[in-house]
């Protein structure tokens, strides 16, 4: 009987490492799979990192099996991620390095001097875009050209990553150059990256705007090129030691053909930040918010300031930004983000008209319209509005329908043909062409023209 029991005893043993024996070529099998299906720079990072930072002494055996699922569960989330945004990391040929030239700086020793350039660029101040973009040496860097880019591989410092990915600021990086790594370099400039999936509305926004005399942040675009190579080549090297950080960033701006290298905003901050810089809306930046108001019109862009009947929304704090800091800017407010969409369905169109002609027959109409205007400034800023805001608001509204009214079909079309050259993608023309609409915004230059508020009667 003692015997039978030591069998059963060895029996269960047996069965027990047997199982243990096949969990683990089930996990080896499934990182072989993920291995072949991943970047092998991507490990080179990860066991960098777990050379920095070796596992505490344990019993060995017993942990083994723990150990093991912990690096399926780590697996599992990083091949989520990639399936997650539909693409693959590029490896270091693709982004303009030569996989040999790489391996040869690594062999010379330079390992240390890059891994220190990892640890500023993976520091706490990159959680935010407004850390870089208010530094206090920050200026807006220069955009280049074609024929003479930034010099990306020799001085980009510090990008933005880890709220580039995530809410309202999906794939929009910061990125700040310079000549060295130490926090009184004067020669601190800040680039915004941003993905063109919607660029050709964007930049035939920003022109219009500039048009109407309105501060828009200058845009070019660039497509696949050396430049574009050494953009997410640099960033790439910036980022190798966070695989997940250096994956989403990139794949966001990888999302369409065309990159947008845009003017940076610096020392400015939202409306919901006016309080804790101390500021108030002047009247001067109540006049501009005003002149504001017919350029959003005549892009359909609702998504900045409320008006009632026209764009009956709650409105959005964080597309203009207010000066701070005492800067002698020859603007008060920077628009941001303005993209035309213009309405396709014509019950849409023609309430949408009808609502503009409306609210511009009469100074009451306009002053009645904006009254959630001026409530949501209040409310958003969290300060008390200065007395007279509300006539700054309507002599900027007068001014905008002034400015709108000069235009014509001719200047239009001369914009759509410019932004049309910026990208030579069928993606991108179909971008500009299915949501602008030259037509309508010719009849909202009509109204605007036969409105009191001003004395040119034209027709477009």
């Amino acid at each position: 009987q003692l015997d039978r029991l030591n069998n059963k005893e060895l029996e269960k043993e047996k069965d027990e490492r047997k199982d243990g024996q096949n969990e683990l070529a089930r996990s080896l099998s499934k990182k072989l799979v993920f291995k072949q299906k991943v970047p092998p720079h991507v490990f080179e990072a990860l066991a960098l990192e777990d050379r920095d930072n070796p596992p505490r002494p344990a019993a060995a055996c017993s942990n083994l099996m723990k150990e093991e699922e912990e690096e399926d569960i780590e697996a599992n989330k990083v091949k989520g991620s990639l399936k997650g945004i539909g693409l693959m990391l590029k490896t270091r040929p693709n982004l303009g390095k030569h996989a040999t030239e790489a391996d040869s700086k690594e062999k010379k020793g330079s390992t240390k001097k890059k891994w220190a350039k990892v640890e500023i660029g993976l520091g706490p101040e990159h959680a935010d875009l407004s850390v870089l973009l208010n530094g206090n040496l920050a200026t807006p860097a220069d955009l280049g050209s074609h024929d003479i880019p930034l010099q990306w591989r020799e001085e980009l410092k510090r990008v933005s990553c880890m709220n580039s990915i995530i809410g309202a600021k999906r794939g929009v990086v910061g990125a700040e150059l310079g000549l060295s790594d130490t926090n009184n370099d004067s020669s601190r400039r800040i680039v915004i990256l941003k993905a063109g999936n919607s660029g050709a509305q964007e930049v035939f926004s920003g022109l219009i705007g500039e048009r109407l005399g309105i501060r828009c942040p200058r845009i070019r675009v660039v497509e696949n090129s050396s430049e574009r190579e050494a953009i997410e080549g640099s960033i790439f090297d910036l980022l190798v030691n966070d695989v997940y950080y250096q994956t989403n960033t990139l794949g966001y701006l990888q999302q369409s053909k065309q990159l947008l290298l845009m003017e940076a905003g610096t020392h400015r901050v939202t409306l919901d930040k006016l309080a804790e810089s101390n500021k108030t809306i002047s009247i001067d930046m109540a006049f501009e918010l005003g002149v504001l108001i017919p350029f959003d019109m005549i892009i359909a862009n609702g998504d900045r300031l409320p008006l009632k009947s026209v764009w009956d929304r709650p409105g959005n704090a964080h597309n203009f930004l207010f000066p701070i800091d005492g800067k002698d800017y020859d603007s008060a407010l920077l628009a941001i983000d303005q993209v035309c969409t213009h309405p396709r369905n014509e019950r849409l169109l023609d309430n949408y008209l009808a609502a503009i002609a409306d609210t511009l027959s009469s100074t009451e109409s306009l002053r009645s319209a904006l009254e959630v205007t001026i409530a949501f400034l209040g409310h958003a800023s969290n300060t008390e509005l200065l007395p007279g805001i509300e006539e700054a608001l309507l002599a900027g509204v007068r001014e905008g329908v002034q400015r709108v009214a000069r235009l014509d079909r001719e200047d239009l079309a001369a914009v759509v043909n410019q932004v049309s050259e910026m990208g030579s993608t069928d993606a991108w023309r179909e971008n500009l062409h299915d949501n602008i609409n030259l037509d309508i915004m010719c009849d909202i230059i009509d109204i605007c023209k036969k409105c009191p508020f001003n004395a040119v009667n034209i027709e477009c």
